[in-house]
């Protein structure tokens, strides 16, 4: 400052007054905007550690209501915009996970009307704008005025997302572990530095018969036998000082009191950072093996020939523990919270047809066992469902496998952890293909029973057939009858009879028990005769297409009840089709008889004869009834239901079997399985016997071998009015006696089959070895007897049989008398 400005202060100090003022404000200012610069560069660089760390500023104004500020990197925590910085109360709420609202709100309230001054929580947040889950926990501190009303909260939020995560995963890794060492059948055990237990799986605790906190502090030495204990000590120390695997083996007391040889492995634990943390140990009971040793130390005169037989039991215990394992019925495995496989036992690996295929990973509804049954996966994904829900699954189903049908009761159950939380679940499989089979074989002898409980009804039918019969013979006792009346009543009589032959031929069929006249025959020959005897019986409006394949195929069964069967189920098509379609019957050589109710394939050379119709199909309930006798689904008065119960038991008896396939709306086809059979040397063999009349017996000498005197007599007066000379005895004993006298004094053997003593087939067969060449010939209405030994050789008449068909049969049996001398 010059002379001229000193002057100037001198005349107007207030001057040089605001000029100090404005150069102390320009100090001041200058002052502050470095400050305000260096806390923006606090803030700036406070905010770049916020986000590394994942840390977002919270406060919330309490005095009036709740008035929220969220710093920047709150609302990136959050997944929030930032104009979302003052969201309200509501909107913090509605963005916690559904499962934890309820509680975060209710800590955050009760924080805020306590007195503490501190506030920690965690809770889990849906982003709003990707939607992710993010675990949250809350750090804060309530400021209070001087009565403890809370009027400000500041805190911060921390995503911890990774560390909740990772946390979830080590529990679940020593859950498993848990599962793992529960399940084992030998003391497992995990110690500390100092040597205390830190765990103890279900067998060390079963082993002491301590709880498990009382088996954690329990000082295992106190178990060791007092003549082990100084070397199991000396050896321990060793084994620890190493860091190595080391073994111990000494007695225990177990919690019954008895001392048990156990051999024990420990192996040395260490960290992530590869520092030394304890041991863990197992242990194994040697008992039998160490008795084994002391008792052949001590007989050590005979060592060889105990070390054998001790090395045959034990493989002898070994083979008996292997069977019972693998031969368990019992199949399980575990499934974790996503129903993938995370253990099978052996039995449920081979049982149940998976072979080599690891199993182990896969979803059960995707496993080996189901992939080839329809429908099965889907019903053990919606089980597993409901499972998880906390119900229990169980049913029945069959299963379908390259080697055949196997049936299975399966079961699910929940999977609990110790906190009693659904961690998966237990699926168990028992195979009961034997008891559906008994069931099956039940059901069929009830069957039958219920055939027995319907003789009433039969009767009623046959009594009203005899009231024809009683009426037709009442009237021809009359001496002034005409001619024409008496032929209609004979006719009557006549086939009166017929239709009780069918109807006892029908039921008989069914139960398996109808005496059959077995020829070979050409299937393809039978089948076109067929055919032209059903045109007319079906309709002109339905087509019938015969689709013979092969017309060289035969087969050994009775022909007439091989045409009947064809014509109940052609009669039956026709009634499907309401008597307009197309029926085709088609026949062709097979391999095998498929696996049908609950039997296993058969294998071998058939003939199937199919009889497919376009009608209405068979409803999938009355599927396994359609067989049953009396069984129908038309209308009172339009079928007896005997029709496909006489073809099932054809086929059955025949040693071949029947199917079907249909589905409702799309017809049904019916095939009927018989065994293949030689050609014959020619075709007369192969042809079915053609009726001929009555021929006069020339004097042939017959023995009629019948047990009832009134079927006795008519046979015998029959016989004669043929022409034979006839001789009657009651039974085999006698019928033998009389050949015995006198091998040549008859031409022929007339005999019933059941009889009381020898039965018809019996005595047959002793004539047969006896007296080679002496013809006999068989009758019976009801024969287990022919029916389980059809090829015999033997003639058969069926009861009740015309005049024409007895001549005809005797005649045969005559014609073929072995030229022998006797």
């Amino acid at each position: 400052m010059n002379s001229a400005d000193a002057s100037r202060d001198e005349i107007f100090p207030e001057a040089a007054g605001a000029a100090e003022l404005r150069q102390h404000i320009e100090e001041i200012a200058r002052d502050r905007d470095q400050a305000y610069r260096a806390l923006q560069e606090r803030e700036a660089e406070l905010a770049r550690i916020q986000r590394i760390g994942r840390v977002g500023g919270v406060e919330v104004d309490l005095r009036e209501g709740f008035r929220n500020r969220r710093s920047p990197e709150y609302l990136i925590i959050h997944g929030l915009p930032p104009e979302a910085a003052n969201e309200t109360h509501e909107d913090w709420v509605q963005r916690v996970h559904p499962e934890d609202r309820a509680k975060a709100e209710q800590d955050f309230i009760a924080a805020v009307k306590s007195e503490q001054e501190d506030y920690t929580t965690e809770y889990r947040i849906v982003r709003p704008n990707d939607g992710d889950i993010r675990w949250i926990r809350v750090i804060a501190r309530i400021e209070r005025d001087w009565n403890g009303r809370a009027i400000r909260l500041v805190g911060a939020h921390i995503d911890v997302t990774d560390q909740m995560l990772a946390q979830a995963k080590l529990r679940e890794s020593e859950q498993r572990f848990r599962l793992i060492a529960d399940s084992a059948p030998v003391p497992i055990w995990v110690t500390k530095l100092d040597r205390s237990r830190s765990f103890v799986n279900r067998a060390y605790i079963d082993f002491l018969g301590l709880p498990r906190d009382e088996a954690l502090a329990f000082d295992w030495r106190n178990a060791v036998h007092p003549d082990d204990l100084p070397r199991i000590r000396a050896q321990q120390q060793s084994g620890e000082c190493s860091l190595k695997p080391f073994f111990l083996e000494a007695r225990y007391r177990r919690a019954d009191g008895e001392w048990r040889w156990l051999r024990s492995e420990s192996q040395p634990r260490w960290d992530a950072d590869g520092r030394h943390i304890g041991f863990i140990g197992v242990a194994h009971d040697v008992t039998a093996a160490k008795q084994g040793e002391i008792e052949l130390r001590r007989m050590n005169e005979t060592l060889e020939e105990r070390i054998r037989d001790r090395t045959a039991q034990l493989a002898a215990n070994e083979a008996r523990m292997r069977a019972i394992f693998d031969t368990s019925n019992q199949y399980q495995a575990i499934l974790d919270i996503e129903g993938r496989i995370t253990h099978a036992n052996r039995i449920a690996v081979m049982g149940m047809r998976a072979g080599g295929v690891d199993v182990i990973g896969q979803a059960l509804w995707d496993a080996p066992w189901f992939a080839d049954t329809t429908g099965v996966s889907e019903m053990l994904r919606k089980a597993f469902a409901r499972v998880l829900g906390g119900d229990s699954f169980r049913t029945e189903v069959r299963l379908e496998f390259a080697n055949g049908d196997r049936h299975f009761e399966l079961s699910m159950r929940p999977l609990f952890d110790q906190h009693e939380a659904i961690m998966g679940a237990v699926a168990e499989a028992v195979d009961i293909t034997e008891r559906i089979q008994g069931e099956e074989l039940l059901r069929q002898s009830q069957k039958m029973e219920a055939v027995g409980q319907l003789t009433g009804g039969v009767a009623h039918d046959f009594n009203n057939l005899l009231t024809i019969i009683r009426s037709a013979t009442d009237f021809l006792r009359r001496r002034d009858l005409p001619e024409e009346r008496r032929r209609r009543y004979v006719d009557a009589i006549s086939e009166t009879v017929e239709r009780a032959s069918k109807l006892t031929g029908q039921l008989l069929a069914f139960a398996r028990r109808q005496p059959l006249t077995p020829q070979v025959f050409n299937v393809g020959e039978q089948v076109e005769n067929v055919v032209q005897l059903i045109r007319p019986l079906v309709g002109s409006r339905i087509q019938i297409q015969p689709a013979v394949e092969d017309a060289k195929l035969f087969t050994l069964a009775d022909v007439a009840q091989f045409q009947t069967a064809l014509i109940n189920l052609a009669v039956n098509a026709r009634d499907a089709m309401n008597g307009e379609g197309r029926l085709t019957i088609g026949v062709k050589r097979t391999d095998n008889i498929p696996s049908l109710r609950g039997q296993s394939m058969r294998p071998g050379a058939f003939i199937a004869i199919s009889v497919t119709d376009t009608g209405a199909g068979i409803a999938p309930q009355n599927i396994n009834a359609i067989f049953e006798p009396f069984f129908t689904t038309k209308e009172v008065g339009k079928g007896t239901g005997l029709g496909l119960s006489q073809a099932f038991g054809f086929a059955k008896q025949s040693e071949g079997d029947i199917a079907v396939d249909s589905r409702l709306g799309h017809g049904a086809t019916f095939t009927i399985y018989l065994p293949q059979a030689t050609p014959p040397q020619s075709g007369a063999e192969a042809g079915v016997s053609r009726v001929e009349p009555a021929t006069i017996g020339r004097g042939y000498r017959v023995l009629v071998v019948e047990d009832n005197d009134e079927v006795g007599q008519f046979s015998t007066e029959l016989l004669e009015d043929l022409g034979y000379v006839t001789r009657r005895v009651a039974n085999a004993a006698d019928a033998l006696a009389i050949l015995a006298d006198n091998e040549f004094a008859v031409d022929l053997v007339f005999s019933d089959v059941i009889m009381p003593g020898i039965n018809g087939l019996e005595l047959a067969g002793i004539i047969r070895d006896r007296y080679p060449g002496l013809p006999v010939v068989l009758t019976s209405g009801y024969s287990h007897v022919l029916a389980e030994n059809a090829h015999h050789g033997f003639e058969l008449i069926k009861k009740p049989y015309s005049v024409e068909s007895l001549s005809r049969i005797l005649r045969k049996a005559m014609a073929e008398k072995a030229p022998l001398p006797r």
